[in-house]
């Protein structure tokens, strides 16, 4: 059930780490590029004043800023924790190197990102069948 707002849960997270709404947008910043979505000043404010609620990309973009489970934003009585995810996977996609790849892939068109998996499938064969070391100098 829903409880609180958008807006009662990011003057909560301000008030408890003594964030102002400029740290957000800052904090935010690595996520808007990966995710592809910005968040201007006048957005975040009318959010935290509840004058609008974000929609679901901008929500997303909170979400991971704060570091916080996107129900519990939207004033769910929820835990407030994220989910991750506990596969191997999850520590790739903390790598600088992981996120620089999928920035760059998503600006391609999908040929060119069929001829990237191409030259990846044939650039690290080895390691892709299960054999060879994971670190490879190029």
């Amino acid at each position: 059930m829903r409880q609180y707002t958008t807006a009662d849960r990011l003057q909560q997270i301000m008030s408890e780490n003594n964030l102002k709404q400029v740290d957000i947008i800052e904090k935010s910043k690595p996520f808007q590029e990966e995710l592809g979505v910005k968040l201007g000043k006048s957005a975040l404010s009318q959010y935290v004043n509840g004058i609008q609620s974000p929609d679901q990309r901008k929500l997303t973009l909170l979400a991971l800023t704060l570091d916080v489970s996107e129900a519990w934003l939207m004033g769910y009585d929820v835990p407030r924790e994220r989910d991750t995810i506990s596969s191997s996977e999850s520590a790739l996609d903390e790598t600088p190197q992981f996120r620089s790849i999928q920035r760059k892939a998503k600006s391609l068109s999908v040929a060119d990102q069929e001829r990237l998996l191409k030259l990846m499938d044939l650039t690290f064969q080895e390691v892709l069948n299960g054999g060879g070391d994971d670190e490879h100098d190029l």
